[in-house]
């Protein structure tokens, strides 16, 4: 925020200390720009016991720590306001009475645990206009709720490059140790409530959801040996409009590059792919050959690079299991991540990274009437989440019949034959210009 961001949100595990962080970045901020500083809480009552009243593990006042008395000018405890020797003020408001506020507008403004309150919004929604017209800052800190608004502005912040979006859970921080959490769950805290609480699940307690949360982020967190496999790239096709064209690389049990890009026709997409090939980026595409992505299969054909054909409406390799291919391929997706042994790797630039978790996290799945697994439809899911989740399309298409036989050793013959004839490509012919 240094840098000129002014809207951030974090999601951090409880006990990582969110509320002291926040607390001394008002205070910075407040000597950096003279004006009002609110730090809201879900309720008025909170503010006063959490920072107020509060003492740390030691007993020392929070306030006293923080704000000591030497850049103090006055303090009223009725109001919970501090005025700093600079001028500005600190003060904590509850989201139950942010409308009865007197005093000036604030250039500043903390919505501590974002997610607990409903409140929370029409308060954003009254503040937000006052920051942008004064270029006031907001945060919003929080430990998760399940998908209530708290959900929604993440989703919002992942895809804004405006605003400052990071999740922490206690593998980032080590705040807190696995004994320590297992003292926990032997104590008979629930493992939904670990999970939330402690791991940033907004999913814990969703039974239909086709891939947990903690099963993602320990994947992030997983170092795998995938060194002499072959590298398959999953594309899939989008040309206009809110979609977007999504390319996953997957090189064994390592997702080794993920790449979304929006507005660019079957050519582009096409040469885009054909270059990447001669990079040496992969060994092989497996295509979603339905809609657009059939031209740019043929292009891509055409240019003599190894490449798979993937039509997910097609019958399911595995009779009596699946409704349809698509199925089939995202419950091998799942079961990858239930194995343990995948991982994805933190050389993947941090906003490509969300693209992706924000794409596979909340993808329901339910049974038919013959006992056939179903995958909720990309529609169905595009009216819920608010956007078609195309990275993760793009990896399922690396786990399609017959990606793996076109990355074996004894193809390697057939790969320097296709380099070659990339090599040759020359990309005037699809009009992109070098």
């Amino acid at each position: 925020m240094d840098s000129g961001i002014r809207r951030a949100l974090i999601v951090w595990h409880r006990r990582s200390g969110k509320t002291k962080t926040l607390l001394n970045f008002a205070i910075k901020k407040a000597f950096e720009r003279v004006g009002a500083y609110y730090h809201a809480f879900p309720e008025y009552g909170q503010g006063r016991k959490i920072i107020w009243d509060g003492i740390d593990r030691e007993g020392n006042s929070l306030l006293d720590i923080h704000i000591p008395h030497s850049i103090r000018k006055s303090a009223n405890k009725t109001e919970m306001k501090i005025e700093l020797i600079n001028g500005s003020i600190y003060q904590i408001i509850g989201a139950d009475n942010y409308d009865s506020l007197v005093g000036p507008n604030p250039v500043g403004i903390i919505f501590d645990e974002w997610a607990v309150s409903d409140r929370y919004p029409d308060a954003w929604n009254y503040f937000r206009p006052i920051l942008v017209e004064n270029g006031g800052w907001a945060v919003f800190p929080y430990t998760p709720r399940l998908r209530n608004h708290g959900w929604t502005l993440y989703q919002m912040a992942l895809k804004n490059p405006l605003w400052f979006c990071q999740l922490l859970t206690v593998n980032d921080t080590r705040a807190i140790s696995r004994a320590d959490i297992q003292t926990e769950r032997d104590s008979g805290m629930s493992e939904d409530m670990i999970q939330q609480e402690f791991y940033c699940s907004f999913l814990a307690s969703t039974a239909n959801v086709l891939i947990p949360f903690g099963l993602i982020q320990s994947a992030l967190h997983r170092d795998v040996d995938y060194h002499g496999a072959g590298r398959i790239a999953g594309l899939d096709v989008a040309r206009f409009g809110d979609d977007r064209t999504g390319l996953i690389i997957r090189q064994g049990g390592q997702i080794i590059h993920v790449e979304a890009w929006r507005n660019k026709d079957t050519v582009q997409t096409a040469g885009k792919v054909i270059s990447m090939y001669k990079s040496r980026l992969f060994d092989c595409v497996a295509v979603d050959v339905i809609g657009l992505g059939a031209g740019v299969y043929d292009m891509v054909k055409n240019a003599r690079i190894p490449c798979v054909a993937v039509n997910v409406s097609e019958s399911p390799g595995v009779d009596g299991k699946f409704k349809l291919l698509r199925d089939e391929v995202w419950w091998k997706v799942r079961e990858w991540f239930q194995d343990m042994g995948c991982g994805i790797s933190t050389g993947i630039p941090e906003q490509d990274r969300n693209e992706l978790i924000a794409d596979i996290q909340d993808i329901h799945y339910s049974y038919s009437k013959m006992g056939l697994i179903k995958i909720e439809s990309k529609d169905d899911m595009k009216k819920r989440l608010g956007f078609s989740p195309d990275v993760g399309d793009a990896l399922t298409c690396t786990f399609a019949p017959g990606v793996e036989m076109r990355v074996r050793p004894e193809n390697r013959q057939a790969y320097g034959q296709a380099q070659r004839a990339a090599e040759e490509y020359n990309p005037l012919t699809y009009g992109l210009g070098g």
